[in-house]
């Protein structure tokens, strides 16, 4: 019988999370993991895997801890047009929370694809497309409601929200205003019928 593990589990995986978020995947080192857990290597080697494989732990944390509230806010408005216009808001509030890294931890990731091996970069892909999916889906109740305009093309509208809010991370992270980005969310919305 294997000895019972003395730290959190979910509490080590946010703070890799945090620190992967914050540095990249190529800028954050074990060395790195080590300090912000508390663990040694041979401990996270033991209890997650190599870099890599704790690298997707953190991903899916970031899933579920982040990118669910922006789709919970997207899901609990009372008009579709008012769902996206929540989603792209509680993305923007969470890009400049001052807690937090900054940006979007999978357009960031994307974005320094060739450090990923293929399995990762499809994973980090296959979110973005399923990001992208959901609105569509989103927007096609909104035609079927009668909400927005039956000749919306919601693959379309559902890519540019998700390019929008990949927009957004790149602007947190070089120094654009909140105020700024948030004229962007006013215009996008504002072109959904």
């Amino acid at each position: 019988m294997g000895r019972a593990r003395d730290f959190d589990e979910d509490q080590v995986i946010n703070d890799v999370m945090i620190k992967f978020w914050e540095q990249g995947y190529e800028g954050t080192s074990m060395q790195d993991l080590e300090c912000c857990t508390g663990l040694n290597r041979t401990s996270l080697y033991n209890a997650f895997g190599n870099k890599r494989q704790v690298f997707e732990r953190a991903m899916d944390c970031y899933k579920k801890t982040v990118l669910s509230v922006l789709l919970d806010a997207m899901e609990a408005a009372p008009t579709v047009k008012q769902g996206i216009y929540e989603f792209l808001n509680t993305a923007l509030n969470t890009q400049f929370d001052k807690c937090r890294p900054g940006g979007c931890m999978i357009v960031l990731s994307v974005m320094e694809g060739e450090q990923h091996d293929n399995d990762t970069r499809k994973m980090l892909q296959d979110s973005l497309h399923e990001l992208k999916r959901v609105l569509q889906r989103r927007l096609n109740e909104g035609k079927k409601q009668g909400e927005l305009s039956a000749t919306l093309d919601a693959g379309s509208t559902a890519t540019t929200i998700t390019a929008t809010l990949s927009g957004m991370a790149t602007l947190a992270k070089a120094g654009f205003s909140k105020a700024t980005v948030k004229k962007t969310i006013d215009q996008v919305v504002g072109l959904i019928n």
